[in-house]
């Protein structure tokens, strides 16, 4: 599935001036894969975690492609995972 062009823009352009939200509590891939495509694009980041910033979403991406893979998502679970 494509990612929204429209929310991959938008997350861009909302970056400058936020601050980092972090993601407080763990939720497993699947969870936030809400259309089970293989991929977390914005809409269902925001969807799970509605206080998140778009620079959240782009610590996540890390290959900064607009779509969080099961990989990144799990390396970025790791970097907020209370200990």
């Amino acid at each position: 599935m494509k990612s929204n062009p429209l929310s991959t823009a938008l997350a861009i352009l909302l970056i400058a001036g936020c601050a980092s939200t972090p993601v407080v509590h763990y939720a497993p891939f699947g969870e936030v894969d809400q259309d089970e495509s293989g991929i977390i694009e914005w809409y269902e980041f925001k969807a799970v975690y509605p206080d998140a910033s778009p620079k959240s979403f782009l610590e996540a991406d890390r290959d900064k492609n607009g779509e969080i893979s099961p990989e990144e998502w799990e390396a970025y679970m790791e970097d907020y995972r209370p200990e």
